[in-house]
């Protein structure tokens, strides 16, 4: 652990830990940046149970992350010309992801949910909560014109009833069906 005693040492360590990914550009010719969360009393054992991920999925991963928050990117290493390697890397990022969920975290900290993070959702929250997200993101943006395809799994789009199991939404006992 280093501790910065001055401006110029803590500026040093913050050009180290931005110029992390570049670096990592330069040791592999592949990589996926993941965000996960985790409580800050479980880095430790997460980035164990990372390292024994990385060995099992026949990966490298470069761990960086800002401690303070709990908030870990591990950079997943692969070369996409090597055949397997892309599915491996994709494989361990997963698997990372349900690391961080079932040590109390979360599947995206700061850099929100993308395509590829959408399979995820449903392991976070539960379809009553993906369904009140959507109705929300529709009455904000019924023309699909933010990030089309992307934050939720498909095919919840707008216009499409939500699919319930059993009883009302609750915007729609509230007189709000209209969002649908």
């Amino acid at each position: 652990i280093r501790v910065a005693v001055d401006d110029v040492e803590r500026g040093l360590i913050w050009k180290g830990r931005k110029s992390a990914f570049a670096a990592v550009g330069r040791i592999s010719p592949d990589y996926i940046v993941q965000d996960g969360v985790i409580p800050r009393s479980r880095l430790g054992p997460v980035l164990a149970s990372i390292s024994t991920i990385a060995q099992e999925c026949g990966v490298r991963v470069a761990n960086v992350f800002h401690a303070g928050d709990g908030n870990l990117h591990p950079l997943v290493l692969f070369d996409g010309s090597v055949d397997g390697q892309t599915e491996l890397a994709e494989t361990a990022s997963g698997r990372i992801l349900d690391l961080c969920l079932s040590e109390g975290g979360s599947i995206t900290g700061e850099h929100g949910v993308g395509s590829d993070k959408a399979k995820f959702m449903p392991r976070m929250f539960t379809n009553e909560d993906l369904d009140t997200m959507q109705i929300l993101r529709c009455a904000f943006d019924p023309g699909h014109l933010s990030n089309p395809g992307k934050v939720f799994p498909t095919p919840r789009l707008c216009g499409e009833p939500p699919r319930r199991t059993s009883g009302e939404h609750p915007l729609q006992a509230a007189g709000k069906a209209e969002l649908f």
